[in-house]
């Protein structure tokens, strides 16, 4: 925690600096581009903001606010020399078209000052940082290296004779896949696992990164000088290519925040629009017709394997058995069928989207007897556990809901759930929305 915070510290403040030596530096030598952040001589909160974005949009693009751990001071300079150069043209372009003013040789001047400052405080920064990850055990992560006993050996010995990356390698020694459990990562603090690539994919090496997937670490794979690697996004220790992967683009960048956002939206409108009528109405109906709660509540396992409280209308008799509905049930009441038959009996599940337990699109919740059976059947089953559970999927989408009958069923069910998130897009979630709705109006066979 101390790591992380301090470590997004230094990125909040190397930002704060860059944007009041900026601002400071212009004002006190009192630069004819002054004009873009004032009007009349008066401060302007629109151009600021304007410049603000300006500075952040291409900052972002040459990554001058990322650091990693194998970076040399050079490449700091010179991904820092490409952003002033971007600001610089772009101001310009401002300048002649906003305010007919022409280049003068004192912008260039200016804008060398401004990167020379910001270099310097970078350095110190950046000597500082490398110095805490290789002095302060606070400031490294103990990560695990699988594969290849030769190829791994490499890789250790480059991190060991380079302290300032800020990795300690925690040795599960060969059968490491027996022992990556979630008592052992939480125990030893495990904050990444890297693995060979033509090991990636073998049986007994893809069970232990299915174990890390779902235990949300990331997974850096690394090969040998000479490879071929797919990925834009490579990095180099020392002469060894490394690129970190994912189980799910949901865990990269703000495609979690993105998908959030999505989730907080839906249920609020589906809650205040649909549920704050439709509520009262059924649970009016579902009491009328039996004894027993309107919600039915149930345990069901979450992200990570988390059991939370998951909420549906009522539309069985008030009952114990845990065995699934099937078409004929008995156990179903009348006002029940309906509502499962439309679906209606999800719609409480939205306040679970709301309270962050779901998601209005992922892999449905099993119940937890079915989970423990399902997982031992299909070996990948738990990788469903690695995004939050959803109201609606793919897999239902594609007509695999209800009652399990055959093996089939489920084997299909978690093909399709794993697809959605190895292949997570915004664009697939408004799809698959669009598609439950669709389902809905029509009916499906399946739901009973």
């Amino acid at each position: 925690m101390i790591r992380r915070f301090t470590l997004a510290s230094f990125r909040v403040l190397t930002f704060v600096l860059d944007i009041g030596s900026s601002l400071f530096l212009v004002y006190t030598l009192d630069s004819d581009i002054s004009l873009m952040l004032y009007d009349n001589t008066e401060f302007s909160a629109i151009r600021l903001m304007a410049f603000v974005f300006l500075w952040l949009t291409i900052g972002a693009y040459w990554s001058i606010y990322k650091l990693r751990r194998t970076d040399r001071f050079l490449r700091v300079t010179f991904r820092l020399v490409l952003h002033m150069t971007v600001l610089f043209l772009c101001i310009q372009i401002v300048a002649i078209s906003l305010f007919s003013r022409n280049p003068q040789w004192e912008d260039a001047a200016l804008a060398a000052i401004l990167l020379f400052i910001q270099l310097s405080y970078r350095f110190f920064i950046f000597t500082l940082i490398r110095f805490l990850r290789a002095k302060k055990e606070t400031f490294k992560e103990t990560i695990i290296i699988l594969g290849d006993k030769a190829k791994a050996l490499t890789m250790t010995n480059f991190l060991q004779s380079n302290p300032h990356i800020g990795f300690k390698i925690y040795d599960l020694g060969l059968n490491a896949e027996l022992e990556i459990s979630k008592e052992t990562v939480k125990k030893h603090k495990i904050s990444a696992a890297f693995i060979y690539q033509k090991n990636a994919n073998t049986n007994t090496h893809k069970r232990s990164l299915e174990k890390i997937a779902l235990l949300q670490i990331p997974i850096f794979i690394f090969d040998t000088h000479d490879a071929i690697i797919k990925s834009k996004d490579v990095d180099y220790y020392g002469y060894t290519p490394v690129y970190k992967t994912q189980f799910s683009p949901l865990n990269q960048g703000i495609n979690k925040y993105l998908k959030r956002g999505l989730d907080v939206f839906f249920s609020a409108t589906v809650i205040l629009l649909v549920i704050s009528w439709l509520f009262p109405l059924v649970a009016a109906l579902i009491k009328l017709e039996s004894k027993g709660p309107v919600l039915f509540i149930q345990n069901r396992n979450g992200l990570n394997n988390k059991l939370f409280r998951c909420y549906k209308f009522r539309s069985m008799t008030n009952n114990i058995d845990e065995s699934q509905a099937n078409k004929e049930d008995r156990r179903v009441t009348r006002i029940g069928r309906i509502i499962r038959k439309t679906s209606i009996d999800e719609f409480p599940q939205f306040f679970n989207v709301f309270l962050g337990n779901m998601s209005v699109v992922g892999p449905r919740p099993h119940m937890e007897i079915h989970n423990k059976n399902y997982q031992k059947q299909i070996d990948s089953f738990q990788l469903r556990h690695t995004i939050k559970p959803g109201i609606t999927g793919l897999a239902q989408t594609r007509g695999f809901r209800g009652e399990i009958i055959e093996d089939l069923d489920i084997i299909n069910r978690v093909k399709y759930d794993i697809f959605y998130i190895r292949n997570w897009s915004f664009a697939l979630d408004i799809k698959i929305i669009i598609r439950t709705v669709l389902n809905m109006i029509r009916g499906e066979d399946n739901a009973y």
